[in-house]
């Protein structure tokens, strides 16, 4: 088989064979390439010592960052194009979790692709004589469409349990299934994915979650029980039954199924992910025993907001998502008043996203309630659409006054009741635009102040 590889990955092959050293395109570069993907990387692995890497580029006028000379890493660059280059290793004790405390250099391809996490990345070529070494069964794994542990799963999940999650990213990314033994490892072993960091945790399910087969990836997540390990309060609902007509699932299965509704937008994918995070803590049961969930929206806000911030997101994501939670209960009989307030509450930029939320969510009740819903939606949606194109103020700093006006037209002092006035005179520009008016704003200061009380 002849697979076209950059004229750089070639070039660099080229120059190890000239010193006689050999040399592999390995990784999922190579996956990728097999499947008919875009590489978004590549890698080449050789039997040349990571000193010797540096001197036999440095030689030919390529740039070397020695990222990793420790694991045996060199990363060099030609052309703009980045190729890391490793020498063959076995590693041993993970003590980390993450990193070997021993590298050993070894002279064989086969030894060190026993070494990687799955099959399918398992794979070597040496395209100086188009060459395949794949002795872990990788291409028929490809085949099969199936993410396999090479040699022994439990081993390679307890050197870095990352690779668990890794594997539902992956199997997500590409559609494909997780091969039985390597599941049934990741079920025993889920608890050691709390020994990673939180920043891993957080990338990969970054990743997962933008993946085209998202939605199978969460499944996967919850069927290798790593979901509770990631997020232990979505657990509360996995069973919780909401009581309730305009349901037909459980509080995380109603989760899970609006998540299939959402588009690609990471922000929008954690609200939907969390937002009802906090139903089994505010259920209450009516006379009529219908299950209730008052201020579940708040409440969630609140745990979206301790949860991202345990996984390191940042502040923005943060703010946003926690947001999204606490407005997902949105009105859709609400007014034009209560339009521009939402507006300016939430910033005309989130107004997509939200509703982008309360489709999800819709979406994913009883099918009666979904027709009765969806009405009322598209004519807010429609509504909302007509308020925001009026171009009224729904930010406060496009009141027609400023603090600066107040004071100096009222002679009231600087201080806390500037800024209540304010926003009074902001309360009654959204209740009527027309009122953005600098001379009726001023007025109306200036009663306030003289009014008592």
């Amino acid at each position: 088989m002849n697979l076209l590889i950059p004229k750089e990955v070639r070039d660099a092959c080229i120059l190890l064979a000239r010193h006689r050293k050999q040399s592999f395109v390995v990784g999922g570069g190579m996956r990728d390439l097999i499947l008919g993907m875009p590489p978004q990387d590549w890698d080449l692995a050789t039997d040349a010592r990571p000193r010797e890497v540096e001197r036999i580029f440095k030689a030919c006028g390529y740039r070397v960052v020695p990222t990793g000379v420790k694991y045996g890493t060199v990363t060099v660059k030609k052309n703009g194009l980045p190729l890391e280059i490793t020498t063959f290793r076995v590693e041993a004790c993970y003590r980390d979790h993450r990193r070997p405390s021993r590298v050993n250099f070894v002279s064989e391809i086969e030894d060190d692709l026993g070494r990687r996490d799955f099959t399918i990345n398992a794979l070597a070529y040496d395209p100086l004589r188009s060459f395949f070494c794949d002795p872990y069964q990788g291409i028929p794994d490809l085949i099969k469409e199936q993410i396999r542990a090479v040699r022994d799963p439990e081993e390679r999940f307890s050197e870095d349990p990352l690779r668990m999650l890794r594997a539902v990213r992956i199997a997500a990314e590409l559609g494909f299934s997780i091969e039985d033994k390597t599941m049934h490892a990741m079920i025993r072993n889920a608890e050691l994915l709390g020994k990673i960091s939180a920043e891993r945790i957080r990338d990969e399910l970054n990743r997962l979650l933008m993946a085209p087969h998202f939605h199978q990836g969460l499944e996967n997540l919850l069927e290798a029980c790593l979901l509770f390990v990631i997020i232990p309060e979505l657990k509360e609902g996995w069973l919780f039954n909401q009581y309730h007509p305009s349901h037909q699932y459980p509080v995380l299965p109603h989760t899970l199924e609006a998540m299939r509704y959402t588009p690609a937008n990471l922000e929008v994918r954690l609200a939907i992910l969390l937002h009802d995070v906090a139903k089994p803590r505010c259920y209450s049961r009516g006379e009529d025993g219908r299950g209730h969930f008052y201020g579940h929206n708040v409440v969630g806000a609140e745990m979206a907001e301790e949860i991202l911030r345990r996984l390191h997101y940042s502040n923005q994501v943060i703010n946003n998502v926690v947001m999204l939670v606490r407005e997902h209960m949105l009105e859709l009989k609400m007014g034009p008043a209560g339009m521009r307030r939402l507006i300016a509450r939430i910033g005309r930029g989130m107004v997509p996203a939200l509703l982008s939320v309360r489709l999800a969510d819709i979406l994913a009740h009883s099918r009666s309630q979904v027709v009765r819903s969806l009405e009322e939606y598209e004519k807010f949606s429609k509504n909302l659409e007509q308020v925001m194109a009026t171009g009224d103020a729904f930010v406060m700093r496009e009141l027609a006054v400023n603090g600066s006006d107040i004071i100096q037209e009222t002679g009231v002092p600087p201080g806390p009741l500037v800024g209540k006035i304010l926003q009074h005179l902001w309360e009654e520009v959204l209740d009527d635009p027309k009122k953005n008016n600098r001379d009726y704003l001023l007025a109306l200061a200036k009663r306030m102040i003289n009014t008592p009380g």
